[in-house]
């Protein structure tokens, strides 16, 4: 039970949303963009799908990591820090 509370808490921090706890996690980066992190089969895996915008079609996936949590973890708040300063230069234009 405290594996559980853990991974909610480090995905919480990380900026992550919980969809199942201690299963996966997910986080818009962009209104046609989401980023997920899933328990599959033996390790966690992060990626980032795309959509269409207004539609449920993806346009395109990247695997982000995998392994260990806190690995994948790492991995998810520095794509996320750095869409955020992509974001913040483009607002300062």
């Amino acid at each position: 039970m405290n594996e559980i509370i853990n991974y909610d808490i480090q995905a919480k921090d990380a900026g992550l949303i919980i969809g199942i706890p201690n299963e996966i996690y997910f986080m818009a980066i962009r209104k046609t963009s989401t980023v997920y992190v899933e328990w599959i089969d033996t390790r966690w895996m992060a990626w980032r799908e795309t959509y269409i915008l207004n539609s449920s079609k993806r346009k395109s996936y990247k695997r982000i990591a995998h392994g260990e949590f806190e690995e994948v973890i790492y991995r998810v708040k520095s794509i996320w820090n750095l869409f955020r300063i992509i974001r913040n230069q483009n607002y300062r234009r």
